[in-house]
């Protein structure tokens, strides 16, 4: 028995990091053929918030949108819902917590969703703000067979991280709903250091032959996915990496594999690496062992 991705979909085009993620989780349930009564738990990965919000989580306002548990009957077993941040490696921290939820009996689906957004939910680039607002929605459930994820394979730094995203709360005015200051790491060089540790750790594990291998990646720099593929020993033709026309940071992952799934990149794999690189620095890594058609 495994733990597989039953229907994934990416949102882009909007401004609100909410209504992306709600929309791609709409139709990842409707596309694996499943209702939201059947959604034992959301788990949200997004990081950059609509209007800077704290509370509530916005894994609850997801859910609601999604119209997920939102009558009870007796003898319903609630959704649980919540947010789990980790900046671009939250997605894979998430697969993690995924997996065990449908270790239990009771529970058959879990969805996961990311999205970032500016937090003036304009859907126009802003300035100093690199991230590309992007939704998705990813389910997961059991399946017979090899099929399905591994085991999470992580690499950070030893010490305290450096703030990415924040507030400058003394400067902030009337404006702190709507603004926000990223920095984005300038250590290309650790971030690649921590991806191939975690990533080959991954690639151990599984024992796949590096030729059937797809790499599933993030682009925090431009040029970050050609230079992990290098260091790994996989073709420049068996990466895919995040095409939305900027940084789909949360998102990122979701979007790279999608890619691969619709150029045919998958068709001949058997394992599709997906590797995160983010704040920290850190980095995270697990591979998935494709279902055969």
């Amino acid at each position: 028995m495994g733990i597989v991705i039953s229907s994934i979909v990416t949102e882009i085009g909007g401004g609100s990091s909410i209504e992306q993620a709600a929309a791609a989780a709409r139709r990842a349930i409707a596309e694996a053929g499943s209702t939201p009564e059947r959604i034992d738990a959301l788990i949200n990965t997004g990081v950059y918030r609509d209007s800077n919000m704290v509370e509530p989580a916005m894994s609850a306002l997801i859910q609601q949108q999604v119209g997920i548990g939102l009558e009870y009957r007796s003898g319903d077993v609630p959704c649980l819902s919540f947010d789990l941040m980790n900046g671009a490696c939250g997605i894979l921290n998430a697969i993690q917590v995924g997996q065990a939820l449908l270790e239990a009996p009771t529970v058959h689906q879990v969805l996961l969703v990311s999205g970032d957004a500016h937090p003036s939910t304009s859907p126009r680039p802003q300035p100093g703000f690199p991230i590309k607002p992007v939704g998705a929605a990813m389910l997961l459930e059991k399946a017979a067979g090899p099929a399905g994820f591994g085991a999470l394979h992580i690499s950070a730094t030893d010490g305290r991280p450096a703030s990415e995203g924040f507030v400058r709360l003394p400067e902030m005015g009337t404006t702190g709903r709507s603004a926000i200051t990223v920095h984005r790491p300038a250590d290309v060089e650790a971030l690649l250091r921590h991806a191939v540790s975690a990533a080959t750790e991954a690639l151990e594990v599984a024992d796949a032959p590096l030729d059937r291998t797809m790499l599933i990646c993030g682009r925090p720099t431009p040029d970050f996915p050609a230079r992990l593929a290098e260091r790994l020993g996989i073709a420049p033709e068996a990466v895919s990496a995040d095409d939305s026309g900027g940084d789909a940071h949360t998102s990122a992952l979701p979007v790279a594999f999608l890619a691969a799934r619709d150029s045919g990149g998958l068709d001949h794999a058997a394992v599709a690496l997906f590797v995160a690189a983010g704040a920290g620095p850190s980095a995270a890594a697990i591979a998935y062992r494709l279902p055969k058609p």
